[in-house]
């Protein structure tokens, strides 16, 4: 693919309860919960994003920008979507209530965010399952930074060295700010204070989770690396243990 195809797109970071065990919230996100989801329309893709409970902060570090996830805000996992046209995503929260009133079996806290009609960049042709490994990165913005030159930042030089780097699978996001309307589920915590919240995330694929520290070498990564802290202050790196694809139309 010469060119990202842009994409309107949302990105969920959740928080499981703490007073059920692990493996039953993953049962239950991958089960009832998707088979909920799975009948809302408008949606191209919809991919549940299981992380690593120990596997994160790896992405590499320079002054200023934080790698490392503090503990009291370590996320569990993402919800990834991908609507089938911006007036398809405008209409999404009409269709939401039965999966809004669920969230409350699972999750402590819920963090929705939209991209934005195009705020979202898919890299890679169709859907690789053959893809061992995913991690994937939450952006926050440094301030001072405009919107649009931190979403150029994002697609035209995050995007753009991770495909030359060969990424397997790849899409960059960029969120419009902040609101706790945007996933008001009842009975969930939204709770997201100013220095918390992320403006953009990045779903890598790779080989083996070998193959992603080899491609953190890279040279193109070296290049982000080297220039980030002008942009960003921080990112988090999450291992993905298992995605679980609840909606494919394309």
């Amino acid at each position: 693919m010469s060119r990202p195809v842009k994409t309107s797109s949302f990105m969920a970071p959740v928080w499981f309860r703490g007073d059920l065990p692990r493996a039953s919230v993953l049962g239950y996100w991958a089960g009832p919960h998707a088979q909920i989801a799975g009948r809302l329309p408008n949606m191209a893709e919809y991919v549940q994003r299981h992380f690593s409970p120990t596997d994160h902060g790896y992405w590499p570090s320079s002054p200023t920008v934080g790698t490392i996830v503090p503990p009291s805000r370590r996320c569990d996992g993402v919800a990834e979507v991908r609507f089938l046209s911006t007036p398809a995503a405008l209409g999404m929260p009409l269709h939401m209530r039965e999966v809004y009133a669920d969230e409350q079996n699972v999750f402590e806290r819920v963090l929705g965010n939209v991209t934005g009609p195009g705020g979202g960049r898919w890299w890679t042709d169709g859907h690789d399952d053959a893809v061992g490994h995913r991690t994937v990165l939450l952006l926050r913005r440094r301030r001072g930074v405009s919107g649009r030159a931190f979403r150029k930042y994002v697609h035209d030089r995050i995007g753009r060295a991770l495909y030359e780097a060969g990424a397997r699978d790849l899409r960059t996001y960029t969120f419009l700010p902040w609101s706790r309307f945007v996933h008001a589920s009842p009975g969930v915590c939204h709770d997201n204070p100013t220095f918390r919240r992320y403006h953009g995330g990045v779903v890598i694929g790779a080989d083996s989770r070998a193959a992603m520290d080899e491609m953190l070498k890279s040279e193109q990564v070296e290049g982000i690396v080297a220039d980030q802290q002008g942009f960003l202050t921080a990112v988090h790196a999450y291992a993905v243990e298992r995605s679980v694809p609840v909606i494919r139309t394309t």
